[in-house]
C-alpha cells in the first residue's frame, strides 16, 4: 500500500492530508507536526467572553479555496462588519481615513483620492498623471516600492501606498518583487497601460467585503480538518531529515523510529524544507535557504467599559515606516467582527514588526499607539503577547525565478513534493491550494484516476 507522509501540521499540510482522503484509493496518510498543537500561524484562543486571533483573522473569498472547503467541512463562514470598512493611516498624532476605493493598494475612485487631506495639490496631480504614463517595456523584476513610485510618484506611496502595505505584507518594499507579490497589478499595467484606468474597467457595483472569517474564530477550521484525519496525525514529530531509498523515502524523526514512504510532501517553511532535504539535494537546498523571511509580534489588549477618543468606525489604522514606530498597524478586532468581545468589552490587535524586544517594551509600544490613536490609556483586562519568529516569507527581487528553478529542481526528486506559503501565496487560500495541489502530485503519480478537486 502507498505511504505519504506529510511533514507539517499548518492549514497546508491539514489540507493535504485531507485531498488524499478524498481519493478513490486513499493512500495511508500519516502527518507529522513538531510541535504539541496543529494549526501553524492559525491559532485562535478565547479568554472570559474575549476571541483572539495569533495569527491571521480573515481570508479572502476572491480566491476561492477557502471558501470552497469550509463549505465541504460545513463549517459556516462570518463577515466582516460591512458599516464598518475602511482603515485609517496614522500621521504624526491625527488618524486620516484612506480614500475610499483603495483596491490593492491601487486608488480605484478619484473623487475621494483628490478631495482626501493626506496629499497636496502636487501630489494629487502626480497621482492624476498616471493616466497619461505608458507602461514599462522592461521585463526586468521591479520592486514593489520603484513600482508604486514610478506609476503614482514618491508622496502617494510614502502616504497612502506604503502604510497599506506594510499592513499586507510588510517586509522591505525596496526588496520585494512587484512580479511575485502582486501579479494582477502588473497585468493591469500589461492590459490597461494604466493602473487607474484597469481598476475603473474592472469594478462592479458590488459593495461587499471579500473578508471571512469563522463564527468560532480560524482555528475551528483546523479543528474540523483534524477531525477527519483522526488516526493519521501524529503530534511531537519532529522531522530531522529524509533518505531515499529504493521503496522511496526514509522519513527520520527525531527520538522514534523512522518511517518509510513512497512519497513525502513539506508542507513546513522554506527553511525548514532546507534542513530536512540537506543531504538530499544540494541545489535544492540552497534554493530554500535563499528564500528569506521575517518575524513579527502580535499584542492584543482586551478593555472593558473604556471610552476611546474618537468614533470606532473602521477596521483599524496603519502606521507609515517613517513615522519611526514599531508598530505597524492595529485591527479594531472587536468592531472589525462581532462576537471578538462580551457586551461593553473591546478588543484590540497591535502587529509590531520584529520579536527583539522584552514583553515590556512590547506591551509599552502597543499601548502608548492606543493613547495617541485613539485616547484610550485605561489599564487593559489583559493582554497576550504572541511572537511569530521567521514566519512570513519575503517574495524578494527574484522570487518568481527562484520558485521555478525550485520546482524543476523538485521535479528530480521523485516522490517528493513541496508545499507552503514560500512558493506563489501567503494567504490561507493558497495554501490550501498548495497543500492540495502536492496532494494531488502525490495521488497522480501512481495511478491514472482523476483527483478531486474544489468546485463551486
Amino acid at each position: 500500500m502507498k505511504r505519504v507522509v506529510i511533514v507539517g501540521g499548518g492549514v497546508t499540510g491539514l489540507a493535504a492530508a485531507w485531498a488524499l482522503r478524498q481519493t478513490s484509493a486513499p493512500p495511508d496518510i500519516v502527518l507529522l507536526e513538531k510541535n504539541n498543537r496543529l494549526g501553524g500561524c492559525i491559532h485562535t484562543e478565547h479568554c472570559d467572553g474575549f476571541l483572539m486571533e495569533h495569527g491571521p483573522d480573515v481570508f479572502l473569498t476572491r480566491k476561492p479555496e477557502a471558501n470552497l472547503l469550509c463549505k465541504e467541512l460545513g463549517l459556516p463562514l462570518q463577515k466582516t462588519n460591512q458599516d464598518r470598512r475602511g482603515v485609517y493611516l496614522r500621521h504624526g498624532k491625527e488618524l486620516y481615513r484612506a480614500p475610499e476605493g483603495m483596491s490593492g493598494l491601487v486608488p480605484g475612485k478619484i473623487w475621494p483620492l483628490i478631495s482626501s487631506p493626506l496629499l497636496s495639490l502636487r501630489g494629487k496631480l502626480r497621482v492624476l498623471a498616471e493616466l497619461l504614463l505608458p507602461p514599462s517595456a522592461d521585463d526586468t523584476d521591479e520592486s514593489v516600492e520603484h513600482f508604486f513610485c514610478r506609476r503614482f510618484g514618491r508622496e502617494a506611496y510614502s502616504t497612502l501606498i506604503e502604510p497599506l502595505l506594510g499592513g499586507l505584507a510588510g517586509g522591505d518594499a525596496s526588496r520585494l518583487s512587484i512580479k511575485a507579490l502582486m501579479p494582477h497589478v502588473l497585468s493591469l499595467e500589461s492590459r490597461y497601460g494604466s493602473l487607474l484606468l484597469g481598476i475603473s474597467r474592472r469594478s462592479t457595483q458590488k459593495t461587499h467585503s471579500s473578508l471571512r472569517s469563522l463564527p468560532g474564530g480560524l482555528s475551528s477550521l483546523v479543528t474540523a480538518l483534524e477531525s477527519v484525519n483522526v488516526g493519521s496525525i501524529r503530534l511531537a514529530h519532529e522531522v530531522t531529515g529524509i533518505k531515499k531509498t529504493a521503496e522511496g523515502w526514509k522519513v527520520g524523526i527525531a527520538e522514534q523510529e523512522s518511517l518509510q514512504a513512497t512519497d513525502v510532501i513539506l508542507a513546513v517553511p522554506a527553511w525548514s524544507a532546507a534542513r530536512i532535504t540537506d543531504p538530499v539535494n544540494p541545489e535544492l537546498n540552497k534554493l530554500l535557504q535563499s528564500i528569506a523571511y521575517r518575524s513579527g509580534t502580535m499584542v492584543h489588549l482586551a478593555y472593558h467599559r473604556v471610552t476611546p477618543s474618537r468614533a470606532l468606525d473602521a477596521y483599524g489604522h496603519l502606521i507609515a515606516r517613517h513615522e519611526t514606530s514599531s508598530v505597524a498597524a492595529c485591527t479594531w478586532s472587536s468592531v472589525k467582527l462581532n462576537g471578538r468581545a462580551p457586551a461593553g468589552g473591546l478588543l484590540f490587535r497591535i502587529y509590531l514588526r520584529g520579536t527583539d524586544l522584552s514583553d515590556e517594551a512590547m506591551l509599552s509600544q502597543a499601548r502608548a499607539e492606543m493613547a495617541l490613536a485613539l485616547g484610550i490609556t485605561a489599564e487593559p483586562l489583559f493582554t497576550r503577547i504572541h511572537r511569530f519568529p521567521a514566519a512570513l516569507p519575503q517574495y524578494t527581487l527574484g522570487h518568481a525565478e527562484r520558485v521555478n528553478e525550485l520546482r524543476n529542481k523538485i521535479s528530480s526528486c521523485e516522490g517528493l513534493f513541496l508545499a507552503g506559503n514560500y512558493l506563489d501565496g501567503m494567504g490561507i487560500p493558497d495554501c490550501i491550494r498548495n497543500g492540495i495541489h502536492a496532494a494531488h502530485s502525490a495521488v497522480d503519480r501512481h495511478q491514472e484516476n482523476p483527483s478531486v478537486t474544489l468546485e463551486g
